[in-house]
C-alpha cells in the first residue's frame, strides 16, 4: 500500500512538505487505515490543514476502500462543495488512476446511473460516495462511514456567539452522530476559536489521548479521541511528535517567529486561540487583554502591590498576584 505522503506527492507534485506536514500526514494515514477511529487536530491558519484533511484524504480513503461512504462538512455548504470539487479533480487525474485504478467516478454523462454533482459523487461499480454539506445541513437517509469536519465556525464572531455554538453542537449530536454506526470514523480539523467550540465540548464529555509519542496511537480507547495540536510558537517540551525547541515557529519559511510575535502583540488572547490551540473566553477577565511580558522586571520599581482574586463565584481558581 502506498503511504499517504507518497500518494500526496504523486497527485500534488507541487506540495511543499515541511517536517510537521509529514507528521500530520502520518497521523492521517493511521486514520485512513482505521488504526485511529476518532481524531481531532488543531492547527494555525494557513498551515495546510485543509489540503491534507479535506482535499487529499477523501480521495485516499476512497482509493483504499471504494465502498466507503464519506461526508465532508464545513461552516458553509459552498465551502464544503469546493472541497468536494477538489477531491473530484484528484479522482479524475491520471496520477490517481495509476495508484487506484478501481476507484473511478462518472465522466460526462456516463455511466448515466451514477451521481456526480458539486455536492455528491458516487464511485462507479462500488457502494462508495462523497457527500458535502454545510453546518446545520441535512443528511437524512445517508449512512456515513467516515465524517470529515473542517472548520465548523467561519470566524471569531461566529465562534463567540453562544447561539451559533449551541446550534453547531445540536447539529453535531442530532445529525452527525445519528448517521454513524459502530465502525464509523470521524475527523475534526479546526483552527480553534473558543474554549466551548465543538472540540472543547467533546473534550469535556469524552476521553481524549494527547498525541506526544507515536506509541500513543495504540492507546486510544474505542470510544476515545486522539488529539494533536500544532502550536505556531513552541512552548511545550520537545517530543517525538514535535521536536522543536521552545520559541521556534512551526513554519518559519512562511510564518516566522517575528511575524507571530507581532500577531500576538496585536491580540494576545486571539493568538492563543488561533495560533496556539489554547482558546479562552474574554468574559469576566479581570485584567482584560492588555498583558505585558518581561524578560526581566523593570528596574525602577516605585511601588509594590498585591491583588487577590477570591474566586467567589466558585467556578474558577483563587489567584493572587
Amino acid at each position: 500500500m502506498i503511504s499517504f505522503t507518497d500518494y500526496a506527492l504523486a497527485v500534488y507534485p507541487f506540495l511543499e512538505l515541511e517536517w510537521f506536514h509529514r507528521t500530520y500526514y502520518r497521523v492521517l494515514e493511521a486514520f485512513a487505515e482505521g488504526r485511529v477511529r476518532r481524531l481531532m487536530i488543531s492547527m494555525p491558519p494557513q498551515h495546510g490543514k485543509s489540503v491534507g484533511a479535506t482535499t487529499l484524504l477523501p480521495a485516499y480513503l476512497l482509493g483504499l476502500d471504494p465502498d466507503l461512504r464519506i461526508a465532508i462538512a464545513s461552516y458553509s455548504a459552498s465551502l464544503a462543495s469546493k472541497f468536494n470539487r477538489r477531491v473530484q479533480r484528484i479522482l479524475c487525474s491520471a496520477e490517481y488512476g495509476e495508484l487506484f485504478p478501481d476507484t473511478t467516478i462518472k465522466r460526462g454523462s456516463k455511466p448515466p446511473e451514477y451521481i456526480r454533482t458539486a455536492d455528491e459523487v458516487e464511485i462507479v461499480g462500488h457502494e462508495g460516495s462523497l457527500l458535502s454539506v454545510g453546518r446545520e445541513g441535512s443528511l437524512t437517509g445517508n449512512r456515513v462511514d467516515c465524517f470529515l469536519l473542517d472548520d465548523l465556525y467561519k470566524d471569531a464572531m461566529e465562534a463567540n456567539s453562544p447561539l451559533v455554538r449551541e446550534n453547531c453542537w445540536e447539529w453535531y449530536t442530532s445529525v452527525v452522530r445519528t448517521r454513524m454506526h459502530n465502525d464509523s470514523r470521524e475527523l475534526l480539523v479546526f483552527t480553534r476559536w473558543h474554549e466551548e467550540d465543538l472540540i472543547g465540548m467533546l473534550r469535556q464529555r469524552e476521553p481524549v489521548v494527547e498525541l506526544r509519542a507515536w506509541e500513543d496511537l495504540a492507546r486510544v480507547s474505542a470510544d476515545g479521541w486522539l488529539a494533536l495540536n500544532f502550536e505556531a510558537l513552541k512552548t511545550t517540551p520537545p517530543s517525538a511528535i514535535d521536536p522543536r525547541a521552545a520559541g521556534e515557529a512551526l513554519w518559519p519559511a512562511r510564518h516566522d517567529a517575528a511575524l507571530l510575535h507581532a500577531k500576538r502583540a496585536l491580540d494576545p488572547l486571539r493568538f492563543e486561540c488561533m495560533y496556539q490551540g489554547r482558546p479562552s473566553v474574554r468574559e469576566g477577565l479581570l485584567y482584560g487583554d492588555q498583558f505585558a511580558e518581561y524578560d526581566a522586571l523593570p528596574r525602577e520599581i516605585v511601588r509594590r502591590a498585591n491583588y487577590t482574586d477570591t474566586a467567589d463565584t466558585g467556578d474558577d481558581y483563587l489567584c493572587s498576584m
